[in-house]
């Protein structure tokens, strides 16, 4: 078993943990601590993790005052994983697990009448899932006005030659990573 740090917030320093050995890409303590130093003040707000792996932002976020958080990982070893992060982190009241693909839990949290202000992306990279995923987002009017959406991608993916009506509002590159910054209208990007 791996081990990640919450990089801030009420549960600074503790324990995140991941699968060791796998081909699956954590985000690092570096890029987490920039993620949220991009993002400013999460106090309050409603988080949506998607392609959520362990966790580790969606608790990141919930360290740092959020709300609330639904963490979407379609992987069964990995989202038992991610319950168990939850629970070692006392989140189980403040956070939820979809234990599905991306494309049936966005529709699923429509139906809900769930909206954010605060998405987290991670997917495997240069696979088509952030077009995909962003393209549903903005059918199924998830975003709150305001709404901050994070992509972490491939440096070599360039979000607005994905999408022509994303606008891209900060970027950073961290190594192979690049995380975007993209802030929404009532309802859309």
């Amino acid at each position: 078993m791996g081990v990640l740090r919450v990089t801030g917030g009420t549960l600074n320093g503790r324990r995140i943990f991941v699968p060791a050995g796998t081909q699956a890409r954590y985000t690092s303590s570096k890029v987490r601590a920039a993620i949220f130093n991009m993002v400013g003040n999460v106090t309050d707000c409603e988080v949506l993790d998607l392609f959520a792996g362990s966790g580790a932002l969606s608790i990141e976020a919930l360290s740092r005052g959020a709300r609330r958080a639904v963490c979407v990982e379609k992987d069964r070893q990995m989202a038992s994983l991610l319950r168990q992060n939850i629970e070692n982190m006392g989140l189980e009241r403040d956070c939820v697990v979809l234990n599905m693909d991306v494309i049936y839990a966005i529709p699923h949290l429509a139906r809900q009448g769930r909206s954010f202000d605060l998405i987290l992306m991670d997917p495997p990279y240069e696979m088509g899932y952030v077009s995909t995923a962003i393209e549903l987002l903005t059918k199924h009017a998830l975003w709150r006005e305001g709404c901050t959406t994070v992509v972490e991608h491939s440096r070599r993916e360039d979000l607005p030659a994905l999408l022509e009506h994303i606008r891209v509002e900060r970027s950073r590159v961290y190594g192979d990573t690049k995380v975007s910054l993209i802030r929404s209208e009532a309802g859309q990007i």
